[in-house]
C-alpha cells in the first residue's frame, strides 16, 4: 500500500485534485503507521534546483485530436464504482473508488485528462467532518480515487466533474496565447496635464515596433511589463495602470462548440455513485500516540496539505496545528515583522491581523490598493503588506510607480529572527501562458536564498492558491480563471520550492476542495482563521 501512494503522489501532474486527509490523533497514527507521510513527501520530492533543469509539469491524457463533441466525457454516463464495497472498512483504511468517463453513447473513453474534485463528507449533519481525495489519471480513460479514512460514523462520496477533458484542453490551449487581456496606463504631460492611455502588455508583443515601446521589463525578476509609447511624451510620463474588463478578446479565441463545453451538463456536474448508500467506517484498534509532532517547517511536510474540517476547524494529519486566539497571536507576533507581499488573497490575511491585533494604519498608506502598513506598539508587532508588480486584473486605477517586484522587496529586506515573510501569487496569474508564474518563481526563490545567505533565520512561507467562484458562471471567468488553471500554477509553487528545506509551502488548496461553504476566492472569516492558524502554528510552534 506505501508504494501504491508513492505511485499516487508522483502522478501528481495528471491528478485532478491533490490532498490526502485526516482528523483526528487516532487517525493521524494510523495513517504515520501504513503509509510513512514522510517517506511519501521525500520519494514525490526527488528532483533538482537548477531552474534550468526543471521540466514543465506535462499533459500526457490530453490527445492532439480535433474536438469531437460526441466523445466528450458524459456526467450522466460516467460510472463511479466503489471497490471492495462488502468489506469492513475502520478509521485509518483507504476507501478505493473507480471512475469510468463515458461519452454521450455511453462508450469507454480511451484517453485521460478530465479534471475532478473529489470529497469524503461525514453523513452525519452534526459532525460536519469532510476531506479531499487523491485522483489519479490512468491515462485511459479510468480513474482511481483513494480516500484515507480519517473519522468514525458513515461516510458519503462525491466526485464532481469540472470540466471534460475536452474542456481542459481548450483551457491549455487558451492558457498559452500570451496577451489576451486588455491593459491600460495612462501618461501624463506635465505642462499641459493632458492624460494619454496607452495599450500595455504582460508579454513581448513582437508587433509593437521597439521604437514605439516603453520598456518597463524586468529581466532580474523574470518580470516583463511594455506599453504602447506615447506619440509626444517619454516613457517616464506613465502614472497609472488598469485592466480593461473588455472580455471580446478572449471570447474570440473560442468556437461555438468549444463554448458548449463550460455549460451544464458538462460543467461542475456531480457524479452518481454505486451504491448510493453512506459507507460505515468503524473504530480502529490500533495504538495511537498522545500528540502530532510540532510544525517545524520541515521542507518534507510544509507541502503537505494532508488534514480534513471538523466543523469550523482544519485538523492537520502531518503537524499539531494549533487554533490560536487573539492573545495567542499577539503573543505569538510580539517584537516581530511581518511582510506579506502578493494578492488580495494574502491581503485577506492582512485585514485580518489588523482587526484582531488590532494593527493601526500609517495614514501615508491608508487608502491604498497596493501597500498597506499597520504597526501595534503595545505588542511591538508590524505588519506590511504590498501587491505584487503586474499583471494585475483589477478596474481599479493603480499608480505605477507603487508597484514593486517581490525580487526587490526581498533583496532590500534586512531578515533577521524576527523576521517573517509570506508571499501570494497566483489569482492574477492564471489568464496567463504558465511559463510566466513558473519564471516569476524562479526569479524569487533566487532572491529568497540570497536574503537566507544574509540572515538564514529569517522565516519565509509560500502558500498556494484555491478554488474559487466564477462571476455568474460566465464562460469568460471560466477561460481565464477556471480552478484547472489555479491547480496548474499551485502544482508550479509545490515544484519550485520542493526541496527548499527553508521555505515553508503553505497548501492551501484541499482546504478549499472540501470546505463546506461556497468557493470564493476571497473566502469567509473561518477559512481565513484556519489558514493563519497553519501559519502561526510554524511560526509559533508552542
Amino acid at each position: 500500500m506505501q508504494d501504491g501512494m508513492r505511485a499516487i503522489t508522483l502522478r501528481r501532474t495528471v491528478s485532478a485534485t491533490g490532498v490526502l486527509i485526516m482528523t483526528s490523533m487516532t487517525a493521524w497514527w494510523i495513517f504515520y503507521l501504513r503509509f510513512k507521510p514522510w517517506d511519501r513527501y521525500a520519494t514525490a520530492y526527488q528532483g533538482v534546483l537548477n531552474p534550468l533543469l526543471l521540466e514543465p509539469p506535462a499533459q500526457p491524457c490530453l490527445l492532439n485530436q480535433p474536438l469531437l463533441f460526441d466523445q466528450t466525457t458524459y456526467p450522466n454516463f460516467t460510472e463511479v464504482v466503489v471497490l471492495n464495497r462488502d468489506r469492513l472498512y475502520h478509521q485509518g483504511d483507504v476507501l478505493t473508488v473507480k471512475v469510468v468517463a463515458r461519452d454521450k453513447e455511453g462508450r469507454p473513453k480511451t484517453y485521460g485528462g478530465d479534471f475532478f474534485r473529489a470529497r469524503l463528507v461525514s453523513s452525519d449533519g452534526s459532525l460536519q467532518a469532510s476531506s479531499a481525495g487523491h485522483v489519479t489519471d490512468h491515462c485511459n480513460g479510468t480513474y482511481t480515487v483513494q480516500f484515507p479514512l480519517y473519522w468514525v460514523g458513515d461516510v458519503s462520496i462525491k466526485i464532481q466533474l469540472v470540466h471534460p477533458s475536452e474542456a481542459v484542453k481548450v483551457l491549455h490551449r487558451l492558457r498559452q496565447v500570451p496577451n489576451k487581456r486588455d491593459f491600460n496606463c495612462t501618461f501624463v504631460d506635465v505642462k499641459t496635464e493632458n492624460n494619454y492611455t496607452q495599450q500595455c502588455f504582460s508579454s513581448n508583443n513582437p508587433s509593437l515596433p521597439p521604437h514605439r515601446q516603453c520598456e518597463f521589463s524586468k529581466p532580474e525578476a523574470n518580470g516583463t511589463w511594455i506599453c504602447e509609447k506615447p506619440e509626444k511624451l517619454p516613457c517616464s510620463a506613465i502614472t497609472k495602470c488598469r485592466w480593461n474588463p473588455d472580455m471580446s478578446r478572449v471570447l474570440g479565441l473560442v468556437s461555438q462548440e468549444e463554448m458548449k463545453l463550460f455549460q451544464k451538463p458538462y460543467l461542475e456536474t456531480e457524479l452518481e455513485v454505486d451504491p448510493k448508500e453512506p459507507i460505515r467506517v468503524l473504530e480502529t484498534e490500533l495504538p495511537t500516540p498522545e500528540h502530532l509532532p510540532a510544525c517545524t517547517g520541515n521542507a518534507r511536510e510544509s507541502g503537505a496539505s494532508l488534514g480534513h474540517w471538523s466543523g469550523k476547524v482544519w485538523k492537520s494529519a502531518v503537524c499539531n496545528v494549533r487554533v490560536f486566539t487573539k492573545e495567542d497571536i499577539r503573543q505569538c507576533l510580539a517584537n516581530k515583522t511581518m511582510y506579506m507581499q502578493g494578492d488580495s488573497t494574502i491581503r485577506q490575511w492582512y485585514e485580518r491581523l489588523e482587526m484582531v491585533v488590532p494593527l493601526f494604519h500609517d495614514n501615508r498608506t491608508m487608502y491604498s490598493p497596493v501597500v498597506q502598513v499597520g504597526d501595534n506598539s503595545q505588542w511591538n508587532i508590524s505588519v506590511r503588506y504590498r501587491f505584487h508588480h503586474s499583471p494585475v486584473q483589477g478596474i481599479i486605477w493603480i499608480k505605477f510607480h507603487d508597484l514593486r517586484y517581490i525580487v526587490d522587496e526581498l533583496d532590500a529586506t534586512q531578515g533577521g529572527p524576527n523576521i517573517v515573510i509570506v508571499l501570494s501569487l497566483w489569482a492574477h496569474f492564471t489568464a496567463e501562458p504558465l511559463d510566466m508564474i513558473r519564471s516569476r518563481l524562479y526569479a524569487i526563490r533566487g532572491a529568497i536564498h540570497r536574503l537566507l545567505r544574509r540572515s538564514p533565520d529569517t522565516r519565509v512561507f509560500v502558500r498556494t492558491g484555491t478554488t474559487r467562484e466564477h462571476k455568474e458562471g460566465l464562460l469568460e471567468y471560466y477561460l481565464l480563471a477556471s480552478d484547472w488553471l489555479a491547480y496548474q500554477i499551485t502544482e508550479v509553487i509545490r515544484e519550485t520550492f520542493k526541496e527548499n528545506p527553508d521555505v515553508v509551502v503553505l497548501d492551501t488548496w484541499d482546504m478549499s476542495v472540501c470546505q463546506r461553504w461556497r468557493d470564493r476566492v476571497h473566502p469567509g472569516q473561518t477559512m481565513v482563521d484556519n489558514q493563519l492558524n497553519r501559519l502561526f502554528s510554524h511560526i509559533c510552534p508552542s
